[in-house]
């Protein structure tokens, strides 16, 4: 196995100067920093990245926490935090937390025991991120995307998608297409995404002159198709009147979807459905679901890129990034049916 000996013979250099260049710990000119990156490629040497960490103090990883890695929002937006990262030279390390506030805890732990340089936040519960105040975290970079929770140090930084235009963006299509008995399924009661989502769809509809009864807002546990079924087959039951439903997420879109042909109704016939996110999924169920497209990978690539930033220059200020949506049609909307019940004439 080659040694750093071995790399300073052909480089012609001092062994000193072979340890800098790998370190950074001093400087080391451009020149001789690639003549021993060449020696090493001819000798087959690795340097040690735990022996170069306890030099530096870094290990050259970023720690990410989601919610359901099973949720293809999340692997997505993972991929472009992982793309990021291993640019610059980063290897990232995913922790789920499956939806349990206890295992959020656990996942934070165990990052910060294995010296993460920072951290990926993504929150899936709505109790008090107490885990985020331990002192061993304090120094270390933190990035929360997606959930802009009240609670988070002051210093976060934020990365997440204008979830309130997104919720009005499908509101104006829906009230476009005619509906006037509309229902919602709403995200968790107390995630910041879910009330957003809803706070704006609610708004835009009021714009038009269209009010949602109470009764016609379900929650969905969670932001799982699962939840979307129950919560869907629960709302179609109560209120057979409605004619389109805007729900939170994509997953929980797919749910009721699902439940909508339990009880005899079709999306993008006789019932309109809209969702949010634009997984990969949306567009391979028949009718594709129309939905509010968040840039799910530029989510992850950002906040890497302002993970790295921290870590590299530790003076720099908290960020807060808010990235556009946008409504993408397709068949699971379509126009109020004429004469239906509670439906509004369509606009000539």
């Amino acid at each position: 196995m080659a040694t750093i000996l071995d790399v300073a013979r052909i480089a012609g250099v001092s062994p000193a100067t072979v340890s800098h260049a790998f370190s950074a710990k001093r400087p080391v000119s451009e020149r001789t920093r690639a003549r021993v990156q060449a020696a090493a490629v001819r000798a087959g040497y690795r340097p040690s990245h735990l022996a170069a960490a306890m030099v530096t103090g870094r290990t050259r990883t970023l720690g990410v926490v989601v919610p359901d890695i099973a949720n293809p929002f999340f692997s997505e937006l993972v991929r472009g935090a992982e793309a990021t990262a291993m640019a610059a030279g980063y290897v990232t390390i995913v922790c789920s937390s499956e939806l349990n506030a206890d295992l959020e805890d656990r996942c934070v732990e165990v990052l910060t025991d294995k010296r993460v340089d920072s951290l990926l936040y993504l929150p899936g519960t709505t109790r008090r991120h107490r885990c985020l105040e331990d002192a061993a975290l304090s120094s270390t970079p933190l990035v929360v995307i997606d959930e802009e929770m009240p609670d988070l140090p002051r210093h976060a930084s934020i990365v997440t998608s204008d979830n309130e235009q997104g919720g009005a963006a499908a509101a104006r299509h829906l009230a476009g297409l005619g509906h006037g008995e509309i229902g919602v399924v709403a995200g968790p009661a107390g995630l910041p995404t879910a009330e957003a989502r809803l706070r704006g769809f609610l708004a835009a509809l009021a714009e038009q002159g269209i009010s949602v009864r109470p009764q016609r807002i379900l929650r969905a546990v969670s932001y799982t198709r699962e939840a979307g079924l129950a919560a869907g087959a629960s709302l179609l039951a109560r209120q057979p009147d409605i004619t389109a439903v805007f729900c939170a997420n994509d997953l929980i879109a797919l749910g009721l979807m699902r439940a909508a042909s339990g009880a005899g109704r079709t999306a993008g016939r006789d019932l309109s459905v809209a969702g949010f996110d634009d997984i990969f999924v949306a567009q391979l169920v028949s009718p594709a679901l129309t939905t509010v497209r968040q840039p799910i990978a530029e989510l992850g690539r950002r906040a890497a890129g302002l993970a790295i930033g921290a870590i590299e220059g530790p003076d720099s200020e908290p960020r807060r990034e808010v990235l556009p949506v946008q409504l993408v049609v397709r068949g699971s909307t379509a126009p109020a049916i004429a004469g239906a019940l509670g439906a509004r004439a369509a606009p000539s």
